[in-house]
């Protein structure tokens, strides 16, 4: 009895410790963890037109919903970044069970060379889009597909825009091509 309670304390500590790093990282990078609706995650595949073979990143990845769902749809060479550990090991319990080839990283992505991708997808909020595209414009190549959930790169004129649409309970996506 005594070991099992200390399993449980031990479980719980590592538990409560998680959670405080999440809500540190979220605090200082000022970006919550908000996962996607399945619904969101199907249209922004969608709106990729992914092809076999293609190299998509998920930056802020969170749980790694997207990025399992396109390997679903095509054979992707999936990869993607979170910082938050919560997120980061629900992704990496999800990616044990779906027996998945994603590859997702505990790092920053500002710090990931990106000049492989073909697909970036993101939910990130204005300001950071911003820096992103400032980045994803020196490392990517001319054809690289930005797929934005929600929010536009400010000051950059999107290929195509999906208006919210609130029947179908989806966000407004934006696509970018470099």
């Amino acid at each position: 009895m005594e070991m099992f309670r200390e399993t449980v304390a031990t479980g719980v500590m590592i538990l409560t410790l998680l959670m405080l790093g999440t809500a540190v990282v979220s605090l200082f990078l000022q970006v919550p963890y908000v996962p996607t609706k399945k619904r969101v995650v199907r249209k922004m595949i969608e709106v990729a037109n992914l092809k076999n073979n293609d190299v998509v990143y998920d930056l802020g990845c969170g749980d790694g919903r997207l990025l399992f769902e396109a390997e679903k749809t095509k054979k992707v060479n999936a990869k993607g970044y979170e910082l938050a550990p919560i997120p980061y090991v629900l992704a990496q319990i999800k990616k044990f069970f779906n027996k998945s080839k994603t590859t997702i990283h505990m790092a920053n992505f500002f710090s990931a060379n990106l000049q492989d991708a073909n697909i970036i997808f993101c939910y990130l909020g204005p300001d950071t889009m911003g820096q992103l595209y400032t980045k994803i414009k020196h490392e990517c190549k001319k054809g690289t597909k930005i797929i934005s959930n929600t929010f536009s790169i400010h000051g950059v004129e999107p290929s195509k825009v999906w208006a919210k649409n609130p029947k179908e309970k989806l966000p407004s996506i934006y696509l970018y091509e470099i």
